[in-house]
């Protein structure tokens, strides 16, 4: 049924196997998957591969981590899948550098919002979520804090749409070899900023340390890309 991945690409060709396999409903929405180990071995990769490669999926609602159980596919995973290719389609005819600079704009506007619209409660639970990868370091923090920062902002298309930018970039990072930021120390201290400009109601400053934090990862990208260009 599946195929051992492109040594050329792999990330991509196990993500297209397993984006085929919900589409001939081989995998159904609800069910659980494989484990890292068993998807490893099927596609012929290494465990991380196929970490990232969830990962990306799990930006874009096709699947569920859920901790201490496994990882299950969602139950609108059709629906996201079609939503994601949808917007892959917009960033087709796009540049890289264009789709930072959405991200960027987006990610300002949901910054500036939350500021404005957060509750206390809502609050609270960006503050616990940061103190909690204080005190044991998450590798999912990234997410996390943004899709906080989103919920706060209220808009579900936005957050929708944000998501699918989130899982375009991730690709790259994926064929670029990149890491989400290159300076974690300053990654940390602007999620602190970010989240001291929504307690006091700032808009403005919120928005504009988004743009700072935002810099780091995306920086990193488009270098590679100028790299791989110049060859």
């Amino acid at each position: 049924m599946f195929k051992p991945a492109s040594k050329s690409t792999l990330h991509e060709s196990v993500l297209n196997q397993i984006i085929d396999a919900i589409k001939k409903n081989i995998w159904e929405p609800g069910m659980k998957l494989p484990g890292e180990q068993a998807l490893a071995k099927t596609f012929g990769v290494s465990r991380n591969c196929i970490r990232e490669v969830l990962k990306a999926l799990e930006l874009s609602g096709i699947v569920e981590a859920r901790p201490g159980d496994g990882t299950y596919l969602s139950i609108n995973a059709l629906r996201n899948i079609t939503n994601t290719e949808f917007v892959a389609s917009l960033f087709e005819e796009s540049t890289l550098k264009e789709l930072v600079e959405a991200r960027q704009l987006l990610e300002g506007q949901i910054a500036y919002w939350a500021a404005q619209r957060a509750t206390e409660q809502q609050i609270q639970k960006m503050e616990e979520l940061l103190l909690k990868d204080e005190e044991h370091p998450d590798v999912d923090i990234h997410d996390k804090f943004h899709n906080v920062l989103a919920e706060m902002a209220g808009n579900r298309f936005l957050l929708r749409l944000l998501g699918s930018i989130r899982n375009e970039l991730a690709t790259q990072r994926l064929i670029f070899k990149t890491s989400p930021v290159e300076n974690l120390a300053a990654f940390k201290k602007e999620n602190w900023e970010i989240c001291q400009a929504i307690k006091e109601r700032n808009p403005e400053k919120a928005k504009k340390i988004m743009y700072k934090h935002l810099s780091h990862g995306q920086y990193e990208i488009l270098e590679r890309l100028h790299e791989k260009e110049q060859r």
